[in-house]
């Protein structure tokens, strides 16, 4: 674990600064979880109580870390402490106060698809589920109240009267299942805090207050974290806006960059020393965050010297650029001994990955697409969850609904309609108008549905008796799984999918296992509900998989690290997108993509590798594409070999809107475009036996090691053609050969040393940018 003298001087500064505000810029991969993690433990060791420490993190993944860390530390002492997500933090408070409000303790928490389904059935019964879908109604809830406001407030846009019609029934839903969702769980606690007797106790209750992503905080946040620290007034955020990219959903990259404003005594400490990447990417990255001109002024830089040059392969199509890809990865496995799982491959959108798919498929690589359905949200977790939260809220109408046959029990339509309007008439939720079924109450169902609902009635009350016994959660669901039919339904199957959801409903068994270790056995029904309820996707997976090439979007891939990174689909309209964002300003959605090119760079270690597609499909047609204005941005002493594609038009790096303008310097032009993928199309495509030479380096060159020396990334110098000397080489007009390209001309010789390259036309592919040392006199 890590200690003061092994922190950096501009580290140590952030964790020894003593009381006041404090705004830790940290750059990508500089440490920053080694800084809150050392300034809380010289907190506790300064004297400040523990249980008087909150740390506000974005994801439980990254909560459990640093409660890890700080218990290494600080032994038990870092139990007392508060440390969680900002909605784990707040289902706390509300749970201690939230019946000052009218929300009782044993609250129910909706994520997103309990959301989603409650908003489908009040649209179905409007007769509105034809005009605007439950998951549009949703992100409008969300961007209301991600602001703070309220969203009866809707300004009238497209969909905003439906919104107006519906929002009142979906509150009224939530409080009648005495239930909040995540944007709830937010605005409550702030509403606490306006409470006379709560929110001066809220203000007062902790000593230090620090929080990281604060970049990715929204307005509601700001204002939470604000009250927090109110009275003794020890902020700590950290954050690098250079990588604020969830605009999306609500964040607001002007918390960070204001912060002084709001706190004009600020200490301010910035960590540009990065851990993870090599020089040349560094260089790259710096290079494109640097066109951005609302940010913090800031350069990584690392004792990693030099690196590996990045790659830049143009390709015909998405189809031929997935191919090159595929056998760019076959080849650093058979070149470098590199495995699948050292790898990702990053895109800006989801429906890039099809054609990635198909390419790893073809070439047998393990692949995983990270992003897919979580864990939580999957059928079967959903269902056996509603059977347990019915179990809690009897009033639950929504779990009642999801489950009554599920699985199949011979419940229709029909007997929920007649079941449903009993429950309006008598003004009782919709488990108790079932009961009234089962016993014959409802007139309009005959002796067959009443049966059937009485069958259910006895699975709920059995599972009840099983609770009030004082079953361990674990139990609890074994038994929901076994009463309620589910297990039997899945196994008749006997299907590869019934089988994997079989696996799932284990995985939660073991979950819960866990948690009544964790609780010594006295963790109730409702706690681990709120804990399931809480976990995202992006907590269930660190997006690795063992001896898996990972797939994923640029924005699921923040917070990650890959040996090798290919970023895809460089490419102006698709990245940076060009498409109008709603009420957006253009220029800050284009920043936003800048900074969305910083992210996917600095998730390399040791190798990036860029690409695009000259044409891609879209609704079916073929469209021509300029290669990404980004790709302009990066260094020439960064970059490999580069193809010569006709010059394109000289342009401005970006749009001018409002008279706003963004320099690109020298605007220069590129002769070298990106190297095509003929180099490969000669080789045997399983076994890439010999030439990769944008990806290989001398036995001098190479990824560092101990004592500055660097190692061949080649592993053999067998693999490594160095037929030419790296500081010498032929002039123009000499002939060569090269393994792949056969032999051919010198045309022209530029560069010196090991980056020395030559235009050679070669007889059987033509014109040719190669390093010098890779060819041989012919």
């Amino acid at each position: 674990m890590h200690r003061l003298e092994q922190l950096n001087p501009e580290q140590r500064r952030a964790v020894e600064h003593g009381d006041g505000p404090l705004m830790v810029l940290a750059g990508a991969g500089t440490g920053k979880t080694r800084v809150l993690v050392n300034r809380i433990a010289f907190l506790v060791r300064r004297g400040v109580q523990a249980r008087d420490v909150l740390a506000v993190t974005f994801t439980n993944k990254a909560a459990a870390e640093m409660r890890e860390r700080l218990r290494e530390l600080l032994g038990v002492a870092a139990q007392r402490m508060w440390i969680g997500t900002f909605h784990a933090t707040c289902a706390r408070l509300l749970r201690l106060h939230g019946e000052r409000i009218g929300l009782p303790s044993d609250f129910t928490i909706f994520d997103d698809d309990d959301q989603r389904r409650i908003l489908s059935t009040l649209l179905k019964g409007k007769g509105l589920d034809d005009q605007v879908t439950a998951r549009t109604l949703a992100t409008q809830i969300d961007r209301y109240k991600n602001r703070g406001e309220d969203p009866m407030d809707a300004a009238g846009g497209w969909g905003d009267d439906i919104l107006r019609e519906i929002y009142p029934l979906y509150r009224d839903q939530l409080a009648r299942e005495s239930a909040v969702d995540f944007n709830d769980l937010l605005l409550k606690v702030l509403e606490l805090a306006r409470d006379e007797e709560v929110g001066p106790h809220l203000a007062a209750r902790f000593r230090h207050v620090l929080v990281d992503e604060f970049q990715d905080t929204n307005r509601v946040q700001y204002r939470l974290v604000r009250h927090l620290s109110q009275v003794h007034g020890n902020l700590c955020v950290v954050g690098d806006d250079d990588q604020s990219i969830y605009s999306w959903r609500g964040a607001e990259p002007r918390n960070l960059l204001d912060f002084g404003r709001d706190y004009p005594d600020t200490a301010v400490v910035k960590l540009e020393q990065n851990y993870r990447s090599t020089q040349v990417i560094l260089d790259a990255a710096n290079a494109v965050i640097a066109q951005n001109r609302d940010r913090h002024e800031k350069a990584l830089w690392t004792e990693i010297a030099g690196g590996e040059p990045i790659l830049w392969e143009e390709s015909d199509s998405e189809r031929d650029e997935a191919d090159f890809i595929a056998r760019a990865i076959k080849g650093l496995v058979s070149a470098e001994g590199r495995t699948y799982a050292d790898m990702a491959v990053l895109y800006r959108t989801r429906a890039q990955s099809r054609a990635l798919e198909e390419q790893m498929r073809r070439y047998d690589i393990d692949y995983r697409v990270v992003g897919d359905i979580s864990f939580f949200q999957r059928r079967e977790i959903k269902d056996t969850l509603a059977y347990l939260r019915l179990l809690l809220h009897p009033n639950a109408d929504s779990c009642f609904e999801r489950i009554v046959n599920v699985p199949t029990r011979g419940i229709g339509k029909t007997t929920i309609e007649r079941v449903r309007g009993y429950a309006r008439r008598a003004n009782i939720d919709l488990y108790e108008a079932a009961r009234a079924g089962a016993r014959g109450d409802v007139g309009a169902l005959s002796a067959g549905p009443r049966k059937k609902l009485a069958a259910f009635v006895d699975i709920i009350e059995g599972l009840r008796d099983v609770l009030a016994a004082g079953a361990s959660v674990a139990e609890l669901i074994i038994q929901t799984v076994e009463r309620s039919g589910y297990r039997e339904w899945l196994e008749k199957q006997d299907t590869p999918e019934a089988n994997d959801r079989l696996s799932n409903l284990a995985e939660l068994v073991s979950m819960a296992s866990d948690f009544d270790d964790e609780t010594d056995g006295e963790g109730t029904l409702v706690e681990f509900d709120a804990r399931v309820s809480l976990w995202s996707s992006v907590d269930t997976s660190d997006g690795r998989s063992d001896g898996a090439v990972t797939l994923m979007t640029i924005h699921a891939a923040k917070g990650l690290e890959f040996p090798v990174v290919f970023l895809c689909g460089m490419e102006d309209g698709l990245f940076p997108s060009l498409r109008e964002r709603e009420g957006g300003d253009l220029m800050d959605a284009m920043e936003e993509e800048v900074r969305l090119a910083y992210v996917a760079m600095t998730r390399a270690r040791e190798r990036l590798v860029l690409s695009n597609a000259r044409t891609r499909r879209q609704w079916g047609e073929i469209r021509i594409n300029q290669p990404s204005r980004f790709l302009d941005l990066v260094p020439d002493h960064c970059m490999a070999v580069r193809a010569r594609p006709a010059p394109r038009p000289v342009r401005s790096y970006l749009p001018e809107p409002g008279g706003r303008s963004w320099s690109r310097r020298g605007q220069r032009q590129r002769a070298d475009r990106s190297a095509r993928g003929a180099q490969y199309d000669e080789l045997d495509q399983r076994t890439y036996d010999d030439d990769m030479p944008v990806y290989h380096a001398d036995a001098e060159s190479g990824v560092g090691d101990e004592g500055g020396r660097r190692r061949t990334p080649g592993r053999s110098g067998a693999r490594l053609r160095a037929g030419v000397d790296a500081g010498d080489g032929p002039e123009a007009g000499s002939m060569v050969s090269h393994a792949s390209f056969g032999t051919g001309r010198v045309l022209e010789s530029t560069g010196s040393g090991k980056g020395r390259r030559l235009l050679i036309d070669f007889a059987g592919v033509g014109l040719k940018t190669v390093l010098a040392r890779f060819v041989e006199p012919a």
